[in-house]
């Protein structure tokens, strides 16, 4: 509300230590996050932040700023706080995804977050072997997965929303290298470098051994963040499997960066749906309908 969106981002990523997780917390992409924070890092003229493996870390300039601005920041969200706090109250919406990595329901996410003032949203990842424990134990109010889960409660409902092809993304460095040798070799000799989420969902287990089954060899690479996956193809080391999203894939490719529709021997299918309990106060079939 006082400060600038640039500082408000700084600031998120500081406390975060996560591009995506900073991104969620304040209502923007992760794109448009890394756009604030260049344009800061151009107007102070030195580097802010720095990633790494593990997430984001602040430089020594960065360090400064925050420990400079911080006592002010901490103040005046304090007075924000008070101010909102008057308003009326919101409903929580908590929504779990399964751990793959969904471009378009990120950005009906986002929309939702942005768009909905009557909702405090919130997102979670991770790994869901049982739809009935979320949504009645942890209090999901709704789980979106391409898996199909068995359930007897009859208080579950499910949507239906897209069913995605699943590609390949890596830098034509690597493309070129390899571009006399099979799929075969490219996978064996380069680095599957994926979410560490996306690493433990079945659907992707499924995958890496099917293609064990036909004769390929991976190595894999687990990041916390897509950012620092998307950086590390960009960077030529190594390849991902991503779902084929039209506008997504046309914001994160280039004359560098390509997308391959059919690398693999057998198609890869993402069944998109979303579960949430009949039984609610929050209007949730008709969230859920705007997520298709």
């Amino acid at each position: 509300m006082f400060f600038s969106k640039k500082i408000n981002q700084f600031f998120a990523v500081a406390n975060c230590q996560s591009l995506v997780k900073a991104a969620d917390l304040i209502n923007v992409t992760p794109s448009a996050l890394r756009h604030g924070l260049n344009e800061l890092e151009s107007q102070v003229g030195r580097s802010l932040v720095k990633r790494s493996k593990t997430g984001v870390t602040l430089t020594p300039t960065g360090k400064a700023l925050y420990e400079k601005l911080f006592p002010y920041y901490e103040k005046i969200k304090s007075i924000e706080n008070q101010i909102s706090s008057t308003k009326e109250d919101k409903q929580n919406l908590a929504i779990k995804l399964d751990g793959l990595y969904y471009p378009d329901l990120k950005t009906k996410l986002l929309s939702i977050k942005q768009n909905s003032h009557c909702y405090n949203l919130s997102l979670t990842d991770g790994y869901i072997d049982n739809i009935e424990n979320e949504l009645f134990k942890d209090g999901f109010d709704l789980v979106i997965s391409s898996l199909d889960f068995e359930y007897s409660n009859k208080n579950i409902q499910s949507v239906d929303l897209c069913t995605q092809k699943v590609g390949m993304l890596t830098h034509k460095i690597l493309l070129d290298k390899h571009k006399n040798q099979s799929m075969k070799q490219f996978f064996k000799e380069e680095t599957l470098i994926q979410r560490s989420s996306t690493l433990q969902n079945p659907i992707f287990i499924s995958t890496i051994n099917r293609l064990k089954e036909k004769g390929y060899q991976c190595h894999t690479l687990g990041l916390t963040e897509m950012s620092d996956v998307l950086h590390f193809i960009n960077e030529g080391a190594g390849y991902c499997f991503i779902p084929e999203n039209a506008h997504f894939i046309s914001s994160i490719t280039n004359e560098q960066v390509q997308f391959i529709r059919s690398p693999f021997p057998f198609d890869v299918l993402l069944h998109q749906k979303v579960y949430f309990k009949k039984d609610n106060q929050k209007d949730l079939a008709d969230i859920a309908m705007t997520l298709r």
